[in-house]
């Protein structure tokens, strides 16, 4: 068991109070009201504000995104009601297609490195999955989200506003995405709302932080830490069974049913890439699409994957709203793969 490692990770929860304290202050104080409605009134939707900020964490190339696009969104999301609950499913899907495009991230470096292939040879496989996936995020935010869900208040433009509100956010996001340190981006960023706003009353900066989300997601943290630390066994069960026969319809349900699962105990993107590229050693790279989709459904459902925990407690988002979602993502993965792994 790796206690630097969990150190490490714990160290994330910090993370989320500078993000908490730094949304909780910019919606107070509507420090983003006059940028938000500015957009607002030129394509005259609310609902494009929230693309382009949802777009914005998506794409973020930082490890803990979901935290800081669940501080963009909840600073257009209603304090309570359907409209805030949406927000915690948008936030969790905006943030995961980025698993299979993304060249900075394990999850697209990995098989490129494993199999020799290029970026481009890379997405030429994957691209089914990821077409189809952004399609149903889109498709999601079009027909579940009406311009009601989302909170801008009418405000009045002006540059000032920009550069002295919404700009030290964008330069603590850049800031983290150069130097990897939260304390260093965030943590200044909470520090300058407070100085801008002038709240120095610590029951109202304590007022921001959901203790629930910050004893959930450590739990979870924990959780996943533990099951992690069993990857090489996970790794070496599938090397060593004679079962697992690559012609033969039993080695593949086994091994899939076998990948499903210990991805959705472990609940960790780089993990689950793992066991796809082994397993796709194993059987060939005509069967790495399946491999990916499969892994991904248990990384995706996963309990100990803390994202869900994140917009469950910060947006109030109900469990059976997320997994309805999830399992509707999970279906047209595994339908996607299956088609063009076994039928095309």
């Amino acid at each position: 068991m790796d206690l630097l490692n969990y150190t490490r990770n714990l160290d994330y929860l910090f993370m989320i109070i500078f993000i908490m304290v730094s949304a909780g202050l910019a919606k107070d104080h509507n420090l983003f009201a006059p940028a938000f409605s500015y957009v607002r009134n030129v394509f005259r939707s609310n609902k494009f504000v929230l693309v382009i900020l949802s777009a914005i964490g998506g794409v973020l190339p930082i490890e803990g995104r979901v935290t800081v696009s669940a501080g963009l969104l909840d600073t257009i999301a209603p304090k309570d009601g359907p409209g805030r609950q949406k927000m915690g499913i948008i936030d969790y899907l905006s943030t995961h297609h980025y698993y299979m495009w993304s060249p900075l991230e394990k999850t697209v470096i990995l098989p490129i490195a494993a199999f020799g292939l290029t970026y481009i040879a890379f997405l030429e496989l994957i691209w089914p999955l990821l077409a189809l996936s952004l399609i149903y995020i889109g498709a999601y935010i079009y027909f579940q989200v009406d311009e009601k869900d989302i909170a801008i208040q009418p405000t009045s433009f002006k540059m000032s506003s920009l550069t002295r509100n919404v700009f030290p956010m964008i330069v603590a996001i850049a800031t983290y995405i150069a130097f990897n340190n939260f304390y260093l981006s965030f943590g200044l960023l909470a520090l300058y709302y407070m100085i801008l706003t002038s709240t120095w009353n610590l029951k109202k900066l304590h007022g921001y932080i959901n203790w629930e989300v910050i004893l959930t997601v450590g739990i979870v943290i924990v959780l996943g830490e533990y099951f992690k630390s069993y990857d090489s066994e996970f790794k070496n069960f599938i090397q060593t069974q004679s079962y697992i026969n690559p012609e033969t319809l039993v080695g593949m349900l086994a091994i899939s049913v076998f990948g499903f699962g210990a991805s959705f105990l472990m609940g960790s993107s780089s993990k689950f890439v793992a066991l796809s590229v082994l397993m796709t050693q194993i059987f060939g790279l005509q069967y790495f699409l399946w491999f990916f989709a499969i892994d991904y459904a248990g990384y995706l459902l996963s309990p100990t994957h803390k994202c869900v925990m994140v917009g469950n407690r910060y947006f109030g988002t109900p469990y059976k709203d997320y997994y309805a979602v999830l399992l509707g993502w999970v279906l047209i993965l595994l339908l996607t793969a299956g088609l063009f792994v076994f039928i095309m």
